[in-house]
């Protein structure tokens, strides 16, 4: 019996090293493996400096263009304007406390967590954005990995 596709994905870690948040918005342009369709399973951001913002704290986003998140959201604080600090160490979106499945999502605040939201098609550009906190003095850095599944 031949594995499917769905049994056996194509797991792909994007890395993206030493990233600071402070006041510009970071954007990586990658494309999906030929003939493959994707989700994003986790978001893992090893912190390094806290993550600050007042009015909205630093994200990561995975989606069609800059700054959308049709694809993934990781929210990079404990509320909206109270960021992670880096004594905190490393979070993980899957490791929140993820109420909706599926898709993983966590509400605490608004779109704190939403993993799988949909399948990155086949054959298409897409967008990792690390989004820089807004407000008073923003900052952060981090270690950035995006895991996402290709079927």
């Amino acid at each position: 019996m031949v594995a499917k596709s769905y049994d056996a994905p194509q797991t792909e870690l994007y890395t993206f090293p030493n990233q600071v948040f402070g006041n510009s918005t970071k954007i990586f342009n990658l494309i999906s493996p030929k003939g493959k369709r994707g989700l994003v399973k986790d978001i893992i951001v090893d912190i390094t400096a806290d993550m600050v913002g007042t009015t909205t704290v630093p994200e990561v986003d995975v989606g069609t263009t800059s700054g959308e998140a049709s694809y993934a959201r990781y929210r990079l604080g404990s509320s909206a304007t109270s960021g992670y600090p880096a004594a905190g160490g490393v979070k993980r979106a899957t490791q929140e406390a993820i109420t909706g499945n599926p898709p993983p999502t966590l509400s605490d605040y608004s779109g704190h967590v939403a993993l799988e939201k949909a399948f990155i098609p086949k054959d298409t550009a897409f967008v990792v954005t690390l989004l820089a906190g807004t407000g008073g003095s923003p900052v952060g850095t981090a270690n950035v990995y995006v895991v996402i599944d290709w079927f």
